[in-house]
């Protein structure tokens, strides 16, 4: 295990103000550029290991967590100081990454498991057997549980985060690779199938599937406005669906080769990360029109949640 010093360790609380930040690592460098929210301007540059691919937010405390697939490490950064806090060897190939309550879940690509780390101590306490090729991982609102998508097997496994176990298995469309979810249901980009699943968050089962462009890569939903968008990788576009009506109601434009998407409801914000131009799009996601699109840099990629998110848990 390498470490830095992990300067303060923080008591966790239910509520933490709400993040002035996005983030997008820089894959092919050895960084995490922060960017406000509020103006799209950066604000400063983090330093990471070689090759920062996934990303989680916290909802309890100031943290970031950074994944490196090809390290077999994650890291840990304080995201009000925006500093590293610690380098950890979790070995396989780690790649997303889900802050549940006060422990961070990583689905590992290359052992087909999801790995439960202890950020306060930075110890391993659970390994759970999933899938073949574990990619996208996210919670619930209430973060009871936690969906894995298993790429190679075309299924979720959801995961219960009290008893750490697999309480379901979800057949989706082919080679499902990232996810996001609303009060009702979740969505899954299916990549080699050219589909957006729909799932019932209660009944766990999947209603519907409905066809979207060519590889779709990220998943993002917008409650307000009542949309969710999905990144269409080998078209440059995003296809926007109504969630009342469940339908393709238009398609917007972007860089080449879109792949993480993330909404900003607060800010009114569409994110777009296109791999290929090493470009952000932004949009009003009210209008739905290309506000700016911002230099990033190439071979930038944030995996998962890179725009902090609240979300009101109702049991």
């Amino acid at each position: 295990m390498l470490r830095l010093t992990f300067a303060l360790l923080y008591g966790f609380s239910s509520i933490v103000a709400s993040n002035p930040y996005f983030y997008i690592n820089q894959q092919q460098g050895e960084s995490v550029s922060v960017f406000k929210r509020t103006d799209l301007t950066l604000k400063t540059t983090i330093p990471t290991l070689k090759g920062p691919a996934g990303i989680a937010i916290s909802s309890h405390n100031p943290w970031l967590a950074i994944t490196y697939p090809e390290l077999g490490m994650i890291s840990f950064i304080d995201n009000e100081k925006l500093i590293p806090l610690e380098h950890i060897s979790v070995g396989g190939s780690p790649f997303g990454a889900v802050f549940a309550g006060n422990l961070l879940f990583i689905s590992d690509w290359s052992s087909n498991t999801v790995k439960i780390i202890h950020p306060g101590t930075g110890r391993m306490i659970k390994k759970i057997t999933v899938g073949k090729s574990p990619a996208g991982i996210a919670t619930n609102a209430c973060e009871s549980q936690v969906w894995v998508l298993n790429r190679e097997d075309n299924s979720i496994s959801v995961i219960d985060t009290h008893y750490f176990k697999v309480i379901k298995s979800i057949a989706v469309g082919k080679a499902p690779f990232a996810l996001a979810m609303d009060d009702k249901f979740a969505y899954i980009a299916n990549s080699q199938g050219n589909t957006l699943s729909i799932v019932d968050l209660t009944d766990l089962t999947e209603i519907k599937r409905i066809s979207v462009g060519r590889m779709p890569y990220g998943v993002a939903v917008d409650r307000k406005h009542h949309k969710v968008y999905v990144s269409n990788q080998l078209e440059n576009t995003v296809s926007v669906l109504d969630s009342r009506t469940q339908k393709v109601i238009r398609t917007l434009k972007t860089g080449a080769y879109p792949e993480n998407i993330a909404v900003d409801e607060e800010n009114q914000h569409l994110f777009v990360l296109n791999w290929f131009d090493g470009s952000l799009s932004v949009f009003n996601n009210q209008t739905d029109k290309e506000i700016n699109r911002i230099n990033v840099g190439d071979g930038s990629r944030a995996f998962g949640q890179f725009v902090g998110k609240s979300v009101e848990c109702t049991k």
